[in-house]
């Protein structure tokens, strides 16, 4: 069964200012946490933050998906929080989308995963790293933020294979 949980969170400029998401996702965190766009808010995890923004607080400045693939280091928890869109890319990124890339980042993480590892997925779909990737759904967040702001969805999946 999939855990559901429905928040009302007013939207700030970086998704871990809000403090009812921050705290969701942190509890459904485990182990050494990725953090692959890892953007200005701390988590309260054992984190390991990597950005490729020097303005962001990082632990190391690298693209999402040359890290991955070259990484040796392994994790219980990755969380994806990526711009969700080309204009939320242009505020924080300079243009910088990786919309391209975001197959090859999912088909490249399982490397960077231990066993039984979490993948916390944020965007504007609740896709994540699918079942065809060796993927199971465990829980669904929708965060309605009020307005005219797209909600965001999160999804935590366990990796089955």
């Amino acid at each position: 069964m999939i855990e559901m949980t429905y928040l009302i969170q007013p939207p700030k400029r970086y998704t871990f200012e809000q403090p009812k998401l921050k705290r969701w996702v942190e509890l459904h965190c485990r182990g050494k946490t990725l953090n692959l766009f890892a953007g200005k808010t701390l988590l309260n995890v054992d984190e390991f933050r990597v950005d490729s923004n020097e303005e962001m607080v990082a632990d190391q400045y690298d693209d999402a998906l040359h890290f991955v693939e070259t990484t040796n280091m392994k994790f219980d928890t990755v969380i994806l929080d990526p711009p969700y869109s080309l204009r939320k890319a242009y505020e924080k990124y300079n243009g910088h989308y990786i919309g391209s890339n975001w197959t090859r980042i999912r088909r490249a993480l399982p490397k960077v995963l231990n066993n039984n590892a979490i993948v916390i997925s944020l965007g504007y779909n609740s896709q994540g790293m699918s079942k065809t990737l060796g993927f199971e759904k465990i829980a669904i967040c929708l965060v309605c933020h009020n307005g005219d702001h797209n909600d965001t969805i999160i999804t935590v999946e366990k990796k089955i294979k």
